[in-house]
Formats: C-alpha cells, sequence, structure tokens
C-alpha cells in the first residue's frame, strides 16, 4: 500500500474528528477576534467616558471658581447695603454725646446689633444659595452649547441677585427687625449673660423668624425673584428653573442649616470675648479660689453689645462666614447635582 494510500485511508477514518476539531478551531478563532474587538469598543467607550468626565469635571471646576469669585465680589456690595440700612455706628457716635435719652438709645443699639448680625447670616446665605444655583444652570446650559448663553443674557440673568440687595433686603431687613424686638425688648441691657444665654436669644430669633408668613427661607423665591416672566425664551426657561429649585425642599432645607451654621459661627466669635476672661492655662490658680469655667463667665448685655458691633466693623463675621460658605460640601452637592441635572 503506498503512502498516499495510508494517508487517505487515515482522514477517511477520523474524517468527523477533523470536521468537529475544524469546527472547534474555527469556532475559537472567531470567538477569540470577536472578543478582541468587543474589548477594542469597550476600551474606545471607556476612553471616551473618561475623557467625557474629565471634561465635564474640568468645565465644573472652571464655573466653580467662577461662582466663588462671584459671590466674593457680590458679597461686598451686599454688606454694603447691610452696614447702611442697619446702621449702628451713628447711634454709637450720637452715645459718645452723653445725650439725655441715652438710655433709649442703648436699647435701639440692642435691637440694631442683633438685627445686623441676623441679616448679614440670613442674607449671605440666601445671596451665596442663589448664586451656586445659577451659575451651575449656566454651566449646564454652556456645557451642552457653549453658543446658548450670550455673555448679555448671562449677566442679565445673574443680575437678579440685585432684587436681594434692594427691595428683598429691606423685606428682609423689617422683618428680622420686627422679631428682634419681640425677643430682645424684654432683656435688660445690666442683665448678666453667658454664652449660652447668647445662643439661645439667637436660637429664638431665628425661631419667631422661621415661624412668620414672610419665613426668607420659605419664601426665597419671592425674595430673589418677585415677579416671573410669562414668555418662553431661554431667558426665561431659566428664570423659571431657578424659581423651581428655590422653591424646592431640597434648598429650603439646606438654608436652614446654612442659617444655624452662621449663628454658630457668631457664637464661636464671641466665645473669644468670653474665655478671654477665664484662668489661661499656664497661670496658677491662687489657693482657696475656684477655677472660673470661661463658658460659665457672665457678661451684660450692654457689655457685649460693641464686641458683637466689632465684629461687623472688622469684618470678621461677614468674611469667615463666607468663606465658611462657599467651600461648605452640602452647598457644592447641590452645585453638583444641578449642574448635572441640565446635562441630561
Amino acid at each position: 500500500m503506498s503512502v498516499f494510500s495510508k494517508v487517505k485511508n487515515f482522514f477517511s477514518r477520523h474524517r468527523n474528528k477533523f470536521i468537529i476539531g475544524g469546527v472547534i478551531i474555527g469556532g475559537s478563532i472567531f470567538l477569540t477576534r470577536y472578543a478582541q474587538q468587543k474589548l477594542r469598543e469597550w476600551q474606545e467607550k471607556e476612553a471616551l467616558e473618561f475623557l467625557d468626565r474629565n471634561r465635564k469635571h474640568q468645565h465644573f471646576e472652571s464655573i466653580g471658581r467662577t461662582c466663588n469669585q462671584t459671590i466674593l465680589n457680590l458679597s461686598v456690595a451686599l454688606n454694603e447695603t447691610i452696614s447702611r440700612n442697619i446702621n449702628t455706628e451713628e447711634v454709637i457716635e450720637r452715645l459718645k454725646t452723653n445725650p439725655e435719652n441715652k438710655l433709649a438709645l442703648w436699647n435701639e443699639l440692642k435691637i440694631l446689633v442683633f438685627n445686623k448680625a441676623a441679616c448679614t447670616i440670613y442674607a449671605n446665605v440666601m445671596l451665596v444659595v442663589t448664586l451656586k444655583i445659577q451659575l451651575s444652570i449656566i454651566g449646564g446650559y454652556l456645557y451642552k452649547d457653549p453658543t446658548s448663553l450670550s455673555s448679555e443674557m448671562q449677566e442679565r440673568y445673574l443680575s437678579l441677585c440685585q432684587n436681594l440687595m434692594d427691595t428683598g433686603f429691606s423685606r428682609l431687613s423689617r422683618l428680622v427687625e420686627t422679631n428682634c424686638r419681640k425677643v430682645l425688648e424684654p432683656v435688660n441691657l445690666t442683665k448678666q449673660l453667658k454664652l449660652s444665654d447668647l445662643e439661645a436669644l439667637f436660637w429664638s430669633i431665628q425661631t419667631a423668624v422661621a415661624t412668620h408668613n414672610d419665613n426668607p427661607v420659605e419664601n426665597l423665591r419671592q425674595y430673589v425673584l418677585p415677579e416671573l416672566p410669562n414668555s418662553n425664551g431661554i431667558y426665561e426657561k431659566m428664570v423659571k428653573e431657578t424659581a423651581d429649585l428655590l422653591n424646592s425642599d431640597e434648598v429650603k432645607a439646606l438654608a436652614t442649616h446654612c442659617i444655624t451654621r452662621g449663628f454658630m459661627v457668631l457664637a464661636e466669635q464671641l466665645s473669644e470675648y468670653y474665655t478671654s476672661n477665664g484662668v489661661k492655662e499656664h497661670e496658677k490658680v491662687p489657693e482657696g479660689d475656684e477655677f472660673m469655667n470661661p463658658f460659665n463667665v457672665k457678661k451684660p448685655m450692654a457689655k457685649v453689645l460693641p464686641i458683637m458691633n466689632g465684629l461687623f466693623s472688622k469684618k470678621s463675621l461677614p468674611d469667615q462666614f463666607l468663606q465658611q460658605l462657599i467651600v461648605y460640601e452640602k452647598l457644592q452637592l447641590l452645585s453638583a447635582n444641578v449642574y448635572e441635572s441640565f446635562l441630561a
């Protein structure tokens, strides 16, 4: 038998095995190529998604920096409005002349100082929350279509905050002053106050404002946007979207939380005045004398008022509180959520 015949017989006997083996090998090659193709597609998709996420992140970071700078710029004008409308310095200058109505002026100063502190906290929270929302909306529109909003439209939209610094602040100041009078008129100027007593007064003012019909948190939209447009252009749509967000429960809860933090910052700054009267750590307490816990120190209301007022003249309260608001993680999360919602 020839070699060729042997080979032919071998293939004949194992034909099925060769067919099956061929199918397996061919299938393996096909599956390998298919898997390689899918892997390349997945890698390309992942690369595109990574680039897109990175672009979004960089764009959002840029919007965030713009927002923070806008807040700092507008807060200067806002705090000037507060000082101009709640003029404690004028009353202090009159007191320096030792007038006959000195007691009445001191009582008026008491209302003005607490009103100024509360309005600083409320107004700055309202400004920051509004601008965080506005800049995030602008960012969402510009990311989807960089030509969708002209510079003039953006300026017009952001200028809506002027309502808060004009009619909105006048409305806020009247409301807070009314409630400050209710809380503080019974408090005598000679009353000795601990830090906890001051905190209780702050909480009473916050509660009184919160339960009022014109509560600035519940009516945040009306303070910022007293009127809504009727037409349906892009600008009008942005205004209505802003109004919806300002009316949302999430934003109201966050604004309330920020206001509470503001009064905590005020209490912390006043605590420096109180603790400076305690015994310092390196000093020895004279034998027979008891250590005076700084948080048990009492100061008369008349002594507290100049210290509170000094927090504004030195810009200690507005500046420190504003810096905390700018970097506050919950406000950052609000910005991110609003931004993402306009990319969907």
